[in-house]
């Protein structure tokens, strides 16, 4: 119990964090698709590791699944690949994330950089990559995730490794 109120405390820190961010932000009109305006999500996301992130690199499955709020409405987002990775690092890119939104459209991102800074049960990852397909394609996108791991930072020490994380993230596209 005591270490799911730590999580929650920093979850809140974080939802603040990205609240403030996000309200100096411009945001693009409903249906302004063709436009270069940004187009921001905000919202939270699930990730999990098959086999458990440990200190040594090695391939890994990852699982993520987002639930976000947009400047014109609901949208889910997902990806799934396996990556080396470790408690340390990912060496995620390239890989792609399948966005839906409410509307029934959809975009397909292909990250080609991915930066973590990881510090006790926290990591704050940066993507960088282009909508390939769907709404907005040839658009640039940012994505930026607080992630808290469910499990202490000694679990990396552990041969079943580090499994589960959740946090928030923000998903700009320009």
């Amino acid at each position: 119990m005591r270490s799911r109120r730590r999580v929650g405390a920093g979850a809140a820190a974080a939802v603040l964090t990205l609240v403030a961010l996000a309200g100096n932000a411009p945001v693009a009109q409903a249906h302004g698709y063709g436009e270069r305006q940004p187009f921001v999500c905000l919202g939270q996301y699930r990730t999990s590791w098959t086999p458990g992130l440990t200190l040594a690199t090695r391939p890994a499955r990852i699982s993520t699944t987002e639930s976000y709020t947009c400047a014109d409405g609901r949208a889910a987002g997902s990806f799934n690949g396996t990556l080396s990775a470790s408690c340390l690092q990912v060496n995620g890119s390239p890989f792609s994330e399948v966005i839906r939104y409410a509307d029934g459209g959809t975009s397909v991102i292909a990250y080609t950089e991915n930066l973590r800074a990881r510090a006790g049960a926290a990591s704050l990852n940066t993507l960088h990559g282009h909508v390939t397909e769907g709404r907005y394609r040839g658009h640039a996108v940012l994505r930026t995730a607080q992630l808290l791991h469910e499990g202490l930072p000694t679990e990396c020490l552990t041969p079943v490794g580090l499994r589960h994380g959740a946090g928030l993230a923000e998903l700009v596209i320009t």
